[in-house]
């Protein structure tokens, strides 16, 4: 009976499994009460749920301590902007001494030597026979960022109160209001005073600009220089985090003329992105994506994409990654078209991308503090960013000292590549059934066989 236990105990051992997690160290050097922490390649790999759910953070005294989970797009900027100035060419030009500017018609002939500008009012008369004040002309060009201000300078009028009225046209037929601004410019033994910008109502990308004052006193005027402030808004591109995931296998339906190429990730990666490489130059071909966690399941279409590879003049070129939603699942489709291009006897290859969280904790307690994932605890002390730090800021955040991951224990006791979170854990309650069942069955022979022996040596 006792070795009946034993064995009991042996194949409860055996057939438990070990859930699949991993322990990291949080190298955090100081005394600080916050910290962040970029969430590493490993770290997702080893999760069991793409939005991190079963992460906890430990002190030495293996207490919990409160983290929020900040999305990358909150700490990094997406876009940078930054002011460039171009000059503007000028055409001094006189105008009618008219009530509505819109009666003004303006043509502008360029030549090979020179430019010669007509002015004709709507009536039909010439603009010179009539009193006329100086305006100005600026062309910003055909194509140009939205312009927002204008910076001038001019002679005349001098220590006095300039008003000005800024027009936009693209077509130098019809105009309308962009703006007022007030100019001065005084200068004197003792002190200087320049006002020498104009600001639009709004931003425009109008090739034309019509500078006119509006103090018929101020005819005097002379517009000598301008140039145009433009505020360029570049996007950054962001840091994915890229794995490439296992191909499984390639299955033609040539009724359809269709070819399907299928992938597994190992992980619970909350893929936003896709990059698909071609294996062949010269591909152009359009691929639709498909997904499904069992392959008992149906696949469900995800999106569609154009995706290629061309070689000129010794340059590759390679379409964009493909973005979607953020998606985990595990297995992965590609599938081509014949008739859309297709794709050769040779497969691609799949990377899922995403962008990584950062998390912010509080150090609480006496280090080592460990970071851990892959089961699930009772208790997660996952807070909003808000409760962790009152009345925070974004830029106080991205201040704060960083602790790096080292990978300490990962309890399935392989590497990284070779973990796969997806895998089903094995039913042990089944088996223990059965187990324990073979083994009543072993003990009742036993019995048997030992009652047999008894009876017959008497």
């Amino acid at each position: 009976m006792k070795k009946t236990k034993l064995m009991i105990a042996g194949l409860l051992v055996v057939l438990t499994p070990s859930a699949m997690a991993a322990n990291f160290k949080l190298d955090a050097n100081g005394n600080e009460p916050f910290y962040q922490t970029n969430i590493s390649k490993e770290v997702y790999q080893y999760t069991h749920s793409s939005t991190l759910q079963d992460l906890t953070i430990q002190n030495a005294s293996g207490e919990q301590v409160p983290y929020a989970l900040m999305p990358y797009e909150d700490l990094h900027p997406q876009t940078t902007t930054h002011q460039d100035s171009k000059p503007l060419i000028i055409y001094p030009i006189k105008e009618s001494a008219l009530g509505n500017p819109n009666e003004l018609r303006i043509h502008l002939q360029k030549g090979a030597g020179n430019t010669s500008l007509d002015i004709v009012s709507s009536d039909g008369e010439a603009a010179a026979s009539k009193k006329t004040n100086a305006i100005y002309l600026l062309d910003a060009g055909k194509k140009h960022a939205p312009l927002e201000t204008i910076s001038v300078d001019w002679q005349g009028v001098d220590g006095k109160l300039l008003t000005l009225e800024v027009l936009i046209s693209n077509d130098l037929q019809s105009w309308s209001h962009a703006g007022n601004a007030v100019l001065l410019k005084t200068v004197n033994a003792n002190n200087s005073l320049l006002q020498n910008t104009i600001s639009l109502d709004s931003p425009t990308e109008a090739r034309y600009l019509q500078i006119r004052a509006t103090d018929p006193s101020s005819s005097s005027f002379n517009l000598t220089k301008a140039n145009a402030e433009y505020s360029k808004v570049q996007s950054i591109a962001p840091q994915l985090v890229l794995q490439t995931i296992q191909f499984i296998e390639r299955s033609e339906d040539t009724k359809n003329g269709l070819v399907n190429i299928d992938f597994e990730s190992s992980g619970h990666f909350p893929a936003s992105y896709l990059h698909v490489k071609l294996p062949q130059n010269n591909t152009i071909t359009n691929a639709t994506i498909q997904v499904r966690n069992n392959t008992n399941e149906p696949w469900e279409y995800l999106t569609s994409a154009s995706v290629y590879r061309l070689m000129q003049q010794g340059k590759t070129f390679t379409s964009p990654d493909v973005v979607l939603s953020p998606t985990a699942a595990r297995y992965w489709r590609l599938q081509f078209n014949q008739a859309s291009g297709g794709i050769g006897a040779e497969n691609p290859s799949l990377s899922l991308g995403w962008l990584p969280s950062t998390v912010v904790w509080n150090a609480r307690g006496q280090a080592p503090f460990t970071l851990h994932v892959g089961e699930k605890p009772s208790i997660v002390n996952n807070v909003s960013i808000a409760s962790l730090i009152p009345e925070y800021k974004i830029e106080k955040i991205q201040t704060l000292a960083n602790a790096g991951l080292t990978l300490e224990v990962s309890t399935n006791n392989t590497t990284t590549e070779q973990a796969n979170t997806w895998t089903a854990p094995i039913d042990y309650k089944r088996w223990l059934l059965w187990g324990g069942l073979f083994l009543g069955v072993l003990l009742l022979a036993g019995m048997a066989f030992s009652l047999l022996k008894t009876d017959t040596k008497e």
